[in-house]
């Protein structure tokens, strides 16, 4: 694309040296001009038209494209501006289908300017090679901001800001604070350390401000940005957290057993609702948080009482860890209680998800494998109970919609296949969908799945565009209901189990 050497009017010449061509006479390269000649040259308003697709409208000066003009690439790219010998000089535009530079051109390369990419992030400043390379700006689609200096792409000293107030002053390696940095966060504490991969690493300060009276300056022992006295405190608690994980998995399997045993057996004649709600990572308290009110919510419309299992990471020593094997454990034990005929399993997933719509585990302080769309298909199509309902709530969830959808299945996902779903911070109390799923839209009663999740979806879609979230950017939750599911579960409405009946 940059190799403006292909610009020579004549494409049989080895080199990008200017070549005065006579007029009215078609090019041995098959090029073919139209416009005015003067002295049997290509003079004035004209145009050249390749048989590769390529084409040049504007003017030229004894045989060269030169003056104001517009090139066509073959490869979809189109060059406008001024042209001097057949490249641009001085003021003009490079647009191709995945960027738009403008600015300042010398011999055909963009010196200082700006690119818009089509992925909404742009950068203004000095260029090299087509790349931010000097001074300049980059601003991401999420309005994060990279000022300084940068080299053959990438940012390497200055500093960033975002919209949440995080300030950063330093060095940096590919957009990552990597190096001699000083980060001011939101609640005014200034960390001054030497960064690692986005972290303060190492020995450095932590400035925290005090209503009255000067800042605490306080020295101490940094490990991915959690601040720790010195060193030896720091190894100290690492101890702790070892031995306090290592007296929780020798009670763990224990605990799981004590959970599944007191569940409660099936009732004949009764249509159980059997529910197992699973909070995946546990570095977010909000996942653990979601998963006692999805519980509660639920509560409220079935009777739930010793048939629910909740498993959670991250939360108190109470509950079962969320592990491949105790989500694995759960669906067999419930399983074997219910009714494969009568009664309803319902399965809530919470965590963040990956693009392939794995789901994340996560203890803090223990190592666990992510529970896959393909584990979730193998385990849920290997019960014998025959009506299902599966929610997820995370970015990517559609993965589970697309690989899960049945007859006999209801499945809801917080976000389509390609798409990330929102709330899932610390700063909210539960996520987008699942607020709105279980919140107002439950109004439009469980009875009907199609009805109920329209009624979340768009509380969802207004929640997002009260946040400015547009476009692209929207999660666009997707839904499958079985047919055999809806015929199953709309023959009895009556035999729907609330809180309180017999």
């Amino acid at each position: 694309m940059r190799n403006l050497c292909l610009l020579v009017l004549l494409g049989l010449l080895s080199g990008c040296e200017p070549v005065q061509l006579p007029a009215d006479v078609r090019m041995p390269d098959g090029a073919v001009y139209d416009g005015d000649t003067e002295d049997n040259l290509f003079h004035g308003q004209g145009s050249l038209t390749w048989p590769d697709g390529r084409y040049y409208e504007g003017e030229f000066q004894q045989g060269l494209m030169t003056g104001e003009g517009r090139l066509e690439g073959r490869d979809g790219c189109v060059q406008e501006g001024h042209f001097v010998n057949g490249v641009l000089n001085g003021e003009g535009s490079y647009t191709c289908p995945d960027a738009s530079y403008q600015g300042q051109f010398t011999n055909g390369e963009l010196t200082k300017g700006s690119v818009a990419y089509l992925d909404d992030n742009s950068y203004q400043g000095e260029f090299r090679d087509f790349q931010p390379h000097g001074q300049g700006l980059w601003v991401t689609a999420s309005a994060e901001q990279f000022e300084g200096t940068f080299a053959e792409g990438y940012m390497v000293k200055g500093t960033y800001r975002n919209e949440e107030g995080y300030h950063y002053q330093g060095e940096f390696d590919f957009f990552t604070f990597e190096g001699k940095g000083e980060l001011t966060r939101p609640d005014g504490v200034v960390i001054r350390a030497t960064f690692e991969n986005g972290h303060a690493e190492g020995p450095g300060t932590r400035t925290r401000p005090r209503d009255e009276g000067e800042p605490v300056v306080e020295k101490g022992f940094f490990v991915r940005g959690d601040y720790y006295p010195s060193e030896k405190a720091w190894r100290q608690r690492k101890q702790q957290q070892a031995a306090a994980m290592e007296a929780r998995l020798y009670t763990e399997s224990s605990r799981l057993q004590s959970v599944l045993s007191s569940l409660a057996p099936q009732r004949p004649g009764v249509r159980d609702v059997y529910l197992l709600v699973v909070g995946g990572d546990g570095t977010e308290a909000v996942f653990a948080r979601e998963v006692d009110w999805v519980a509660e919510r639920l509560g409220s419309v079935f009777d739930l009482k010793r048939r629910h299992v909740r498993l959670i990471n991250g939360g108190s020593d109470e509950l079962p860890l969320a592990t491949r094997t105790s989500v694995q454990e759960s669906l067999k034990a419930l399983d074997a209680l219910l009714d494969p005929d009568e009664d309803l399993l319902l399965v809530h997933f919470v965590s963040h998800g990956s693009p392939d719509g794995d789901l994340l585990l996560d203890d803090k302080s223990l190592k666990l494998n992510n529970l896959t769309v393909a584990d979730g298909k193998q385990w849920l199509n290997g019960l014998s109970a025959r009506h299902q309902w599966v929610i997820v709530s995370a970015c990517y969830s559609g993965k589970w919609v697309e690989g899960l959808a049945t007859p006999e299945r209801v499945v809801f996902s917080s976000a389509a296949a390609d798409r990330t779903s929102f709330g899932c911070g610390d700063d909210s109390e539960r996520t987008w969908f699942s607020k709105a799923l279980y919140g107002e839209a439950m109004a439009a009663g469980v009875n009907d799945p199609q009805a109920w999740f329209d009624a979340a979806n768009e509380k969802v879609a207004l929640m997002e565009k009260e946040q400015g979230i547009e476009g692209e950017a929207h999660s666009q939750p997707q839904k499958s209901v079985g047919g055999r599911f809806l015929s199953w579960w709309q023959a009895d409405k009556a035999a729907l189990v609330v809180p309180g009946r017999p």
